[in-house]
C-alpha cells in the first residue's frame, strides 16, 4: 500500500488518484479543501452552500476518476472546477451574480490570514496595503486575490476569468499602481509587491 502525506507532489497524487487509489485521493482532498472553502466564500456567504458544491465537486471527481486528464497544474484544475460549480449553482438564486460580486469581505477575510507579516516595523505598511485593497476595484480585488493569495500565474488566471493574459498582466500593474498612488509618500513598488507575496502566501 502507497503512503501519502504532505510532502507528496501534487502529480504523483493525481496520478495515483486517476488511478483508482483512495489514499491519493483522501490526501488530495485534505490538501485542498480549505483553499477551496476560503474561495468559496468569494461567492457567498452561505457555508452549508460552499460545502455542498465542494462536497459536490469531490464526489464528481471520484465517480468520473478514469476519464479525468492529467493536469500540469492540480491546484489551477480544482478551483477552475470549483469556479464553474459555484457560478452554476449560485446562478438560480440571482441572474445577475458575478464572482467579483460577492469581493466586498474579500480584505476582511485577508487581515485573518496567519501569513500576517509578523515583524513590527512592517504593522503600518501592512496596514495602508490592507486599506488600500479595499479602494480598488472588484475585478482588481480578484486578480490581486488569484494571483498573490493563491499563487495562480497569469496565464492562470487568464484562463480562469476567460481574458487574455496581456490583460491579466495589465490589471496587476494598474493595481499596484493604484496601491502606490494611495500615499502621499509612496513605497516603490516593488515594495508594495513583496508586501502583497508576504501578506498573502
Amino acid at each position: 500500500m502507497t503512503a501519502f502525506g504532505k510532502h507528496t507532489d501534487d502529480a504523483v497524487l493525481w496520478n495515483a488518484f486517476r488511478g483508482g487509489d483512495e489514499h491519493a485521493y483522501t490526501e488530495l482532498a485534505r490538501r485542498y479543501y480549505r483553499m477551496l472553502f476560503q474561495y468559496g466564500q468569494r461567492f457567498t456567504p452561505n457555508i452549508q452552500l460552499v460545502e455542498d458544491v465542494i462536497q459536490d465537486l469531490l464526489v464528481h471527481l471520484w465517480l468520473h476518476r478514469a476519464t479525468i486528464n492529467d493536469t500540469p497544474s492540480v491546484k489551477f484544475y480544482l478551483i477552475k472546477a470549483f469556479r464553474h460549480r459555484m457560478l452554476k449553482t449560485i446562478k438560480p438564486f440571482s441572474e445577475e451574480t458575478q464572482l467579483t460580486e460577492h469581493c466586498d469581505g474579500l480584505v476582511h477575510d485577508f487581515s485573518s490570514e496567519e501569513s500576517w507579516i509578523s515583524r513590527e516595523n512592517d504593522l503600518v505598511l501592512k496596514r495602508n496595503v490592507q486599506t488600500a485593497l479595499g479602494q480598488l476595484s472588484k475585478r482588481q480585488q480578484e486578480v490581486i486575490y488569484l494571483r498573490f493569495f493563491q499563487n495562480l500565474m497569469p496565464e492562470e488566471i487568464a484562463g480562469l476569468l476567460a481574458i487574455n493574459a496581456q490583460s491579466v498582466s495589465n490589471i496587476i500593474q494598474r493595481a499596484l499602481s493604484n496601491l502606490r498612488g494611495l500615499w502621499q509618500t509612496p513605497p516603490s513598488i516593488s515594495v508594495i509587491f513583496c508586501s502583497l507575496i508576504q501578506i498573502f502566501s
